[in-house]
């Protein structure tokens, strides 16, 4: 069986994305990479998902490695002034990340919330 898992991110603070890790982490593990995982990025995630002196570095290549989707808010990269030129190179963007969440719910994909 594969799973699928829609995972909603809505923090760049360390602890919110060390957490994100570490779920990730645990769910390949335990899933024995029998899972597709898209990270949607929106809110406060501009720090986590930009180029601009990127902290998460080592986090993203890891979850990019994984076949992790890391998936931006185009709305919330518009409302910052940035554009898909400023993300870091393996990030790609949804129109909306909330309207990306509802259809991957109603395509049967599991909800987490990291917090």
């Amino acid at each position: 069986m594969s799973y699928k898992v829609v995972v909603q991110l809505t923090s760049s603070e360390g602890i919110v994305v060390r957490s994100l890790w570490s779920q990730i982490k645990n769910l390949l593990h335990a899933l024995n990479d029998d899972v597709q995982i898209e990270v949607l990025c929106h809110s406060a995630t501009i720090p986590f998902v930009t180029n601009a002196q990127n902290r998460y570095a080592e986090i993203l290549d890891f979850l990019l490695s994984k076949q992790v989707k890391i998936a931006a808010c185009e709305n919330m990269l518009s409302s910052h002034s940035k554009n898909k030129k400023d993300l870091y190179r393996g990030v790609i963007t949804v129109p909306s990340a909330i309207a990306e969440l509802v259809v991957r719910q109603q395509q049967g994909w599991s909800y987490v919330k990291i917090s």
